[in-house]
């Protein structure tokens, strides 16, 4: 008898196979048992073909030259079957997800009472097609092709249904937009008033007006708008209804914090005039200590050169002010206010009169001088500028910070100017002012690490959510294989799948170098990208 070259797994199928049209396995019947027609055998029944010898058949089956033919025969129609099964089994799951999900469709969008209960009749339709599906499958091990016809059927019959409610639902959804209409009106009013205020945004920063409560408040007029585009979209008028329900005093907030935001212009442009007149002030009174100097003719020459910077750029700050300039002019005052600042440290560092408290130790118990506080002072800005490239990296209002940096130098100036005036008191005076500006900036400095951690807390987070839909990719792919869609739809899904991990590393490699703003962004990215790659192994399973 010829060996079989079947594989175990094949050789099992076959089994079951014969077992099941109840035939033996060829290489269990001998071959001299069907060489006569009148042997036992032959007077058997045949269960095949009732009424003709059973040794006909098995003749056939056991012929010395198609036996191996008969067996790959066998495991062939074995693994056909099992495929059949699986594409049975997916097809019930795919058209169980459809209808939940067109389910969900219709309870945000019906609308009218017939409409529901028309959608109501095709849902109740294919929950019964299910439950007779399940009556037809459960319990059977191997159902028989007459089985399987019937179950193919049921699914058809589910799938006529799932059509049949999406054409209510189409009609639900003509219906609702028709309502929908009706109150676009108010949403155009409402979006209208919102986005037009926010155009005059770039003014307030132009015009160096901190924004924080005018971002605030335009966050909360422009969130039920979203709201509302979002149920315009999904043609959910109630949705739209509830949202047009909260929208009072919002707008209204808005427009007054622009209001409020307004007023500070003018405050800016004054008080920028005030310091430009004022540094130039103060920048020539130190001028004139300039022979003070003398004995350092290098010294000399860079303190004559900074004074002479003030002087010539002052009536240029003044010019861009009446101009509307006003990045311009705050960017020459900060210029000048670092050319006094440079003519302070020289003349601190080389005047003859400067030298009676410089290195004088301070005795125990005894007040710190006024001099030491304002030198201490002088090195917790420089600290703080050396942390402004941080500062920026890691916080959205980095501007606040470099604000107070620059509100620091500004005040510390003036204190020196004091100091060296001989005005003491007046000197004394600025220290708590500026002790305070300093543990703002330690302040907003411990934000910005605090701003890291958090990041890398949502960046930890997000991978946990996303590695469940990363390990699907076996299963999902071995779906994709037998539907042109599904196919579609997995390439989409490995895409977005590397896209996300792409943001992940992104992210982590900002939060390493100590970048909040950039890591963040990678973070939302890496989000909005597993929004897309759970769409896509949704429409896979829908498929």
């Amino acid at each position: 008898m010829p060996k079989s070259d079947l594989t175990p797994e094949q050789k099992k199928w076959t089994d079951q196979v014969l077992k099941h049209l109840n035939l033996k396995n060829v290489d269990e019947v001998q071959p001299d048992e069907t060489h006569s027609d009148n042997t036992e055998h032959n007077k058997r029944p045949n269960e095949v073909n009732p009424g003709q010898p059973g040794a006909r058949r098995a003749r056939v089956l056991v012929s010395k030259d198609s036996t191996a033919a008969h067996q790959e025969q066998a495991a062939r129609a074995a693994t056909e079957f099992k495929a059949e099964i699986t594409q049975l089994s997916n097809r019930y799951q795919a058209l169980a997800t459809n209808a939940q999900k067109l389910d969900a469709q219709a309870r945000k969008q019906l609308v009218t009472k017939e409409h529901i209960d028309l959608f109501k009749v095709q849902i109740e339709k294919i929950s019964n097609t299910f439950k007779q599906f399940n009556k037809n499958f459960s319990g059977q091990q191997r159902p028989d092709a007459g089985t399987i016809s019937v179950l193919k059927t049921l699914l058809d019959k589910v799938q006529y249904h799932i059509t049949e409610g999406k054409k209510v639902l189409q009609q639900g959804c003509e219906h609702a937009d028709a309502m929908i209409a009706k109150e676009m009106p108010a949403v155009e009013a409402y979006q209208n008033t919102v986005e037009d205020t926010f155009k005059h945004r770039d003014e307030l920063t132009q015009w160096g007006v901190d924004t924080t409560d005018f971002d605030k408040a335009h966050r909360i007029a422009n969130l039920p708008l979203l709201r509302m585009q979002k149920a315009i979209s999904d043609h959910s008028y109630q949705g739209l209804k509830f949202m047009l329900g909260k929208i009072a005093g919002k707008k209204e907030a808005f427009v007054k914090a622009y209001d409020d935001a307004k007023e500070q212009i003018e405050k800016n442009k004054e008080e920028a005039q005030q310091q430009l007149d004022k540094t130039l002030a103060d920048a020539t009174s130190l001028n004139k200590r300039a022979p003070e100097l003398e004995h350092s003719p290098e010294a000399l020459t860079q303190f004559t050169s900074a004074f002479e910077k003030v002087a010539t750029s002052t009536p240029k700050g003044q010019q861009a002010l009446s101009t509307g300039d006003y990045q311009g002019a705050t960017a020459i005052l900060h210029d000048n206010e670092g050319a006094l600042f440079q003519m302070q440290q020289l003349w601190f560092s080389n005047a003859t009169t400067a030298d009676g408290e410089a290195d004088q130790p301070i005795e125990k118990g005894k007040p710190i001088p006024t001099r030491k506080k304002i030198e201490n002072l002088r090195r917790a800005l420089e600290q703080a500028y050396e942390r402004l490239p941080f500062i920026k990296a890691s916080l959205p209002n980095a501007h606040q910070y470099e604000a107070e940096c620059k509100s620091l130098k500004t005040l510390l100036t003036s204190a020196q100017s004091d100091l060296i005036s001989g005005r003491i008191e007046d000197a004394e005076e600025k220290v708590l002012p500026l002790r305070k500006i300093r543990f703002q900036l330690y302040s907003l400095t411990h934000k910005a690490k605090e701003q890291v951690q958090w990041v890398e807390k949502q960046l930890t987070q997000l991978k946990d959510d996303a590695s469940s839909w990363l390990d699907r990719h076996k299963d999902l792919k071995l779906i994709s294989q037998s539907d042109e869609n599904a196919r579609q739809s997995f390439d989409a899904y490995e895409k977005e799948a590397e896209n996300v991990r792409n943001h992940f590393d992104s992210a982590a490699g900002h939060i390493e170098n100590g970048k909040a703003i950039q890591a963040q962004k990678s973070v939302d990215e890496g989000m909005n990208s597993l929004k897309r790659l759970i769409s896509h192994a949704s429409d896979i399973e829908l498929d």
